[in-house]
């Protein structure tokens, strides 16, 4: 690593998020030496052929080659568990180490989830909570969130090293995610394929409540947009000469709203046009039975508004506006590994 090189250390780079968002990294910062966790030695080569100089062989368990890997960065960028405490603590522990030794804040890029602004309705929208989203420019509402909501203690993690000074953290919360990864391995984004392995499984596909319920969503692309726009705004030399309030770096992500039952909708249309269900029906069950069929559903079928005005400011345009038809591609596209 030469003198001038900016060492990453990058967690998550095998995901969904990590694999396209490491094609933006190395092209936006060219003189990044980038170091990454990475589990499978079988993709080590197509990883390193993207973009990754080093690797850290290893897990999220792994927390002191973590902690080792985050005090020789100066920039950590983790996509990866955004409800892993153990993680975090080990990524700022590391982070400190490193702002002892050179005296500067170095800069964490972490990974939400919009969970953390929902309610807890059982697939019904609440008008009072669709009235008032969460805007990103309202710090004193950002500090308040609840904290029993997920992924909130992590967040508050970040926050306090913030505040103490030793890090610049930078949250964004993306809302669900949809769209092709197009990282060096295919990857799906996480809830989508899950609803529909549940519902291939169980030959029944069920929604909560009337579905109702509303949550933001973005594509893909667009979200990687978000991302290159505060990697560029955490390392300008304005943003490091000054010191700001933790909750003026939670980035809130949106670009469109769907309800719980057009997702259900989209599943159960996606299966009866495979043959696998006899019609593209959609069953209305309590919250209590959704969570023993599939243990993802109480997360998903409550509300969650998100206003982005941060990344707005900063110029971001959402690019992909038909969620429905990218959804329902997904679907598609996910059947194909699944049946």
């Amino acid at each position: 690593m030469s003198q001038d090189a900016l060492p990453v250390f990058f967690l998550g780079v095998t995901g969904y998020v990590g694999g396209p968002l490491l094609a933006r990294l190395v092209k936006l910062l060219p003189n990044a030496h980038v170091t990454a966790l990475i589990r499978s030695e079988a993709v080590i080569p197509l990883y390193k052929a993207a973009g990754v100089h080093e690797v850290v062989h290893g897990t999220h368990k792994d927390l002191d080659k973590i902690r080792t890997a985050s005090a020789a960065a100066e920039v950590v960028v983790n996509t990866a568990d955004c409800t892993d405490v153990n993680l975090t603590r080990a990524i700022l522990e590391g982070m400190k180490e490193r702002y002892k030794q050179t005296g500067r804040r170095p800069v964490l890029i972490h990974t939400s989830g919009a969970t953390v602004v929902g309610d807890k309705a059982a697939g019904v929208l609440d008008p009072n909570v669709a009235a008032a989203p969460y805007d990103d420019a309202d710090e004193e509402r950002i500090k308040n969130i609840p904290d029993d909501r997920l992924p909130r203690p992590v967040d508050k993690l970040i926050f306090e090293a913030d505040a103490e000074g030793i890090v610049d953290g930078w949250i964004i919360a993306p809302p669900m995610i949809y769209g092709p990864s197009r990282g060096p391995v295919a990857r799906e984004t996480m809830m989508l394929p899950i609803l529909l392995k549940f519902s291939l499984e169980t030959k029944r596909v069920i929604r909560v409540g009337d579905g109702t319920s509303t949550w933001d969503n973005v594509h893909l692309e667009d979200l990687i947009d978000v991302y290159e726009l505060i990697i560029k705004k955490a390392l300008s030399t304005e943003t490091r000469a000054t010191r700001s309030s933790p909750y003026s770096k939670f980035i809130l992500v949106s670009s469109g709203k769907h309800t719980h039952g057009e997702i259900m909708e989209i599943v159960a249309e996606a299966l009866f046009k495979r043959g696998i269900i006899p019609a593209a029906e959609v069953q209305q069950v309590t919250l209590d039975e959704a969570a023993v069929v599939n243990p993802i559903l109480p997360y998903v079928c409550n509300n969650s508004f998100a206003v982005p005005t941060k990344a707005r400011k900063l110029g971001w345009t959402p690019k992909h506006l038909t969620w429905r038809k990218d959804v329902e591609q997904d679907a598609e596209r996910i059947l194909e590994t699944l049946s």
